[in-house]
């Protein structure tokens, strides 16, 4: 291949991104975070409002390409301009790819072997990390040449890699705590990641989706859940790990339809994707109507959405979507917002796309579902809304926690947010540097505590803001 030849197919495989800024706000404290609301904030304090954080503000000229975190997940990555991973949070599974299992309050870059530059900061040779992806307790890793990377726990092969499984004994979860390169016989190349609670979704440069992990609820999209009974006399139903990749094949998807999809999400039991035939699928569990198929019914394999309006109504290749634990937001011609499930923790279940009028003329830029949160952005605003209980919606110390409706965050009204990311109990932002440089606080984490163990001195500080000091 020549130099040209390889330039080119790069470009295709690397998503193209603007580089920012990371702010942050929610709970500090990733091993009690979503297991009980009794957080000490002596310690653990929450960030009500969006923060930076001060270990990317001790190096120079640090930008970021990407964030992700999951509605599942205790932990975030980000992917700096140089092609760097890093990864804070819970780790109680080796989800952060640090080679241990002690929880991170602060970013650190994962020093992985294949990652990122090498020690003297000649990284010719070195592999770039272009998209990440987060689980309940594993992390997906893409690099730029289309391999994908896995850590964290491997007891549904939701890490693509072999298990250690039988049928007569409990799974032994084989964690991995450094990143893995997967030795799949697949030939893709993968440009993308998304992952549910435990369980993995990839796209390969031919548009097509490959999948692994639990099969419970159909997540997978290959027409079955492996389900079996684990013990003879009784009733113990079990469902067999699927840790090798797969190329989802069935359904409205099936082998006589060459799709090529052009977004897909996974909420924590459930998939949703739309191909450049401008229609929507979903797949899995099928509880709260998150599929949006009019009925609370599983779905084994990729089922067309029916959306209002029909082929008049068809999804554009630069529409958003996302999945939170029990919804599904898209958005369709002229940029109308709809919406399918548990959108509140109170009230009816939406069983069909519902248009979603509160945003109704909004050019949204991203969009991004947490457990019981959500947040998305367009031009100078950024507005958040859900069940927040650890200050995950930004609205600030004297704002509300929860908001049943869109509002907007203050503190980010004027400035550019490229891209935003909820997790459990916490929300990531990027935007862009020069909107940031001053006037925003500044949240300074405790160092590492080793399995989430609280420190006895010392607690987390968040500083008012003020312009940026550059080294000497």
């Amino acid at each position: 291949m020549t130099t040209e030849e390889k330039t080119k197919e790069e470009e295709e495989i690397v998503p193209t991104k603007t580089a920012g800024a990371i702010l942050f706000c929610g709970c500090t404290d990733f091993k009690n975070v979503g297991r009980t609301k009794q957080i000490d904030e002596s310690v653990f304090a929450n960030v009500n409002v969006p923060s930076k954080i001060s270990t990317f503000e001790n190096e120079n000229d640090l930008e970021f390409t990407f964030i992700a975190s999951g509605s599942a997940a205790a932990h975030n990555v980000a992917i700096d301009t140089k092609g760097r991973l890093w990864a804070w949070g819970r780790n109680e599974n080796g989800q952060l790819g640090t080679g241990d299992k002690d929880n991170r309050n602060a970013p650190s870059v994962v020093k992985g072997i294949h990652f990122g530059e090498n020690a003297d900061g000649e990284g010719e040779e070195a592999v770039k990390i272009v998209w990440a992806a987060c689980g309940k307790n594993h992390t997906i890793a893409i690099d730029s040449e289309g391999g994908f990377y896995a850590c964290g726990s491997n007891k549904s092969g939701q890490l693509g890699v072999p298990i250690t499984w039988s049928r007569q004994k409990k799974n032994v979860d084989d964690e991995r705590v450094e990143f893995v390169k997967s030795a799949s016989a697949t030939q893709a190349k993968f440009v993308k990641a998304t992952c549910g609670v435990d369980f993995t979704v990839l796209t390969d440069a031919d548009g097509k989706m490959w999948s692994f992990g639990c099969p419970q609820y159909g997540q997978l999209g290959h027409g079955d859940d492996h389900e079996y009974n684990m013990k003879e006399g009784t009733v113990k139903l079990a469902y067999e790990p699927q840790p090798t990749p797969k190329m989802i094949r069935s359904g409205d998807l099936n082998a006589e339809k060459d799709y090529k999809v052009v977004k897909v999400c996974c909420g924590h039991n459930h998939v949703a994707c739309f191909c450049e035939d401008g229609k929507l699928y979903t797949w899995g569990n099928g509880g709260y109507g998150r599929l949006g198929h009019r009925v609370q019914k599983d779905e084994f394999s990729p089922k067309m959405v029916e959306v209002q309006g029909g082929d008049r109504n068809l999804i554009p290749k630069d529409a958003i979507l996302a999945c939170g634990s029990t919804a599904t937001h898209f958005s369709a011609c002229m940029g109308q917002l709809y919406a399918f499930g548990k959108l509140k923790v109170s009230g009816d279940n939406t069983m069909y796309p519902m248009p979603q009028m509160d945003l109704q003329g909004w050019v949204l830029r991203d969009f991004a579902s947490g457990a019981v949160t959500f947040a998305t952005c367009q031009d100078e605003m950024t507005v958040t809304w859900g069940a927040g209980g650890y200050g995950e919606l930004g609205y600030g110390p004297e704002g509300k926690k929860s908001s049943a409706c869109p509002d907007v965050v203050p503190s980010l009204q004027g400035k550019r947010t490229i891209m935003v990311a909820c997790g459990l109990g916490q929300t990531l932002f990027l935007v862009k540097s020069e909107d940031v440089k001053e006037g925003v606080p500044v949240f300074e984490p405790l160092p590492e505590t080793k399995g989430g163990e609280k420190k006895k001195q010392g607690a987390h500080l968040i500083k008012p803001g003020g312009a940026k000091k550059a080294k000497k």
